[in-house]
């Protein structure tokens, strides 16, 4: 048993039993455990239900057996000290309830006479009445013939089922408890006012018996007159049944083998199918993810040649510059020309101007031309893998349906299981009724024999009538 339930119940200073609820907080409640005798500290608080703990320095905690069952006994003698009554049955033969109303009650206190300490003694009109409570452990026999020998009157009852609703035990739970649970004598004194209660009923019950016996075996008197007709007709329907049963048997092993068969053929092909779309759908999302790493890839490419292009664009600027920084060095030159040697010099500046012009134009061309190409087939492949990630999402799709479709077959073939699986009650039924049935035919054997011996009627049967009924039912 789990021991997430809270403690409420231990020993005070004066060895009493006390409740949380009369102590103070703290270590100043100055209690002790009723299991282990370690000292305890009151936890009363907000959020948590008030309790009591172990302290964590006392070494006496690590060997303590306390449990809910500790709990639930203290409780349930706290109740019968406060309420001071008791509903207890009248008799073990379909009992009636008695309230009880006791003038004293006494806990854990040895009867006279023995040393067995019944959990609590209640005194009602001068008499003792021994009360068990019951978790776990239920009196033994030796207790049970002490407590006959004694002729004591004791009563057990059977908090076994009992289930906490939270983490602390109420006294209404336990209270409520006590009308709830079974309780059943130990021991009934044989006089005294419960014993009186106890034997008039069971002697009541006992006439009650006699009476209904005796009506019963009018009743059968009466019955066995017309039971030899019944006979033949039992003969009739054993017989009927049996066809019935055989043929059944037959139509069901029949139809069950069709359809088992049918269903694992079925159940197979969905079972290669399921492993099929599985492995397909695993293999078309591998794909899409290498797809995935594919554009990945492409952006970065893209993202290089964007670099590339702009380091061009840099270098055909410095050239630019650097041409500049000949034209004007070209253009120094020229001044300083001998005038003889200047219209020479213009040409050949002008020349070479158009040449570097012209080359810088050509490479600035290719390079654009060459770019252009390349973005034209990244914008293709893209193009491309657009287009197959589409037709692999179709396919997706398509699996997706297959699957669902695969699921209703299967949801419908438990159903048709279910259904034989009904079929196979039914028929269990009906086997049922024919063992019935031959039991009932067994039984009144030996009255049917009496009969037609006393009528003077031969016996027809040169075995045993079950016997005989069973080669004339079968087919």
């Amino acid at each position: 048993m789990s021991h997430n339930y809270k403690m409420t119940r231990t020993y005070n200073e004066q060895d009493w039993i006390t409740s949380i609820d009369d102590v103070q907080k703290g270590l100043k409640c100055n209690c002790i455990c009723v299991d282990c005798g370690a000292q305890l500290i009151a936890k009363k608080g907000a959020i948590q239900a008030n309790h009591f703990a172990h302290a964590p320095d006392d070494q006496k905690a690590k060997n303590c057996k306390w449990n809910y069952e500790t709990e639930l006994h203290l409780l349930a003698k706290e109740v019968l000290n406060n309420n001071k009554k008791l509903t207890i049955p009248i008799g073990n033969f379909a009992p009636y309830h008695f309230t009880l109303i006791f003038d004293n009650v006494e806990i854990e206190t040895p009867i006279d006479n023995s040393k067995r300490i019944p959990d609590v003694i209640g005194y009602s009109k001068g008499e003792q009445i021994l009360i068990e409570i019951a978790v776990s452990h239920f009196c033994g026999t030796d207790k049970i013939s002490e407590y006959k020998r004694l002729n004591q009157n004791a009563i057990e009852f059977d908090f076994s089922n009992f289930i906490p609703t939270s983490e602390v035990i109420t006294l209404e739970e336990v209270s409520d408890l006590f009308d709830s649970s079974n309780a059943k004598w130990l021991s009934i004194a044989p006089a005294g006012f419960i014993g009186e209660l106890c034997h008039a009923h069971e002697r009541q019950s006992i006439k009650d018996l006699i009476f209904e016996r005796r009506e019963f075996l009018n009743k059968y008197e009466q019955e066995k007159t017309s039971l030899y007709s019944a006979v033949t007709f039992l003969k009739a329907q054993l017989r009927d049944l049996s066809y019935t049963k055989n043929n059944l048997e037959v139509i069901v092993n029949k139809d069950e083998s069709k359809i088992r068969n049918a269903y694992r053929i079925k159940y197979k092909g969905l079972v290669e199918n399921i492993k099929h779309a599985s492995k397909k759908l695993s293999q078309i999302n591998e794909y899409i993810a290498q797809r995935s790493n594919i554009q990945n890839k492409i952006d970065a490419y893209e993202i290089k040649l964007i670099n590339e292009i702009n380091i061009k664009n840099q270098n055909l600027i410095n050239q630019k510059k650097k041409l500049l920084v000949e034209i004007n060095q070209l253009d120094r030159v020229k001044i300083f020309t001998l005038e003889e040697n200047k219209k020479r010099a213009s040409e050949m500046f002008e020349k070479e101007k158009a040449s570097l012009i012209e080359k810088f134009n050509r490479s600035l061309e290719n390079e654009v031309s060459e770019l252009s190409q390349k973005k034209l087939n990244l914008e293709f492949e893209i193009i491309k893998l657009y287009e197959y990630r589409d037709a692999t999402q179709d396919s997706v799709n398509e699996k997706l349906a297959i699957l669902e479709s695969i699921t209703l077959e299967k949801y419908k073939l438990e159903k048709e299981k279910e259904r034989l699986g009904e079929q196979e009650k039914n028929i269990a039924k009906q086997n049922r009724l024919f063992r019935d049935a031959a039991k009932n035919i067994e039984r009144i054997t030996p009255d049917l024999k009496e009969l037609t011996r006393k009528g003077g009627i031969p016996w027809p049967f040169t075995h045993n009538l079950v016997d005989e009924l069973s080669k004339v039912s079968k087919p």
